[in-house]
């Protein structure tokens, strides 16, 4: 599978909130309900990542390329 996959699998587990949730509940459903085929190899590797580490790089990142859960709510608000 093309490593372009991986990157932007891996990009929206750090930029979004809500994708990282149902990541850690079931990898291959939130593969299929958002269109990323991932190798069943490429799953493994991913699966045995800490989420926590994500969690951390979000919290560093600037909040405006982020689709946070305050981010939204704050949108919704107004």
């Amino acid at each position: 599978m093309p490593q372009d996959s991986v990157e932007k699998f891996l990009g929206r587990l750090i930029t979004d909130d809500d994708f990282r949730d149902q990541f850690k509940k079931n990898l291959a459903r939130v593969c299929f309900e958002h269109g990323f085929d991932l190798t069943h190899a490429e799953q493994d590797i991913i699966q045995r990542l800490d989420p926590n580490h994500f969690v951390y790089l979000s919290n560093q990142i600037d909040k405006g390329i982020k689709r946070s859960r305050n981010s939204i709510n704050n949108i919704l608000k107004n």
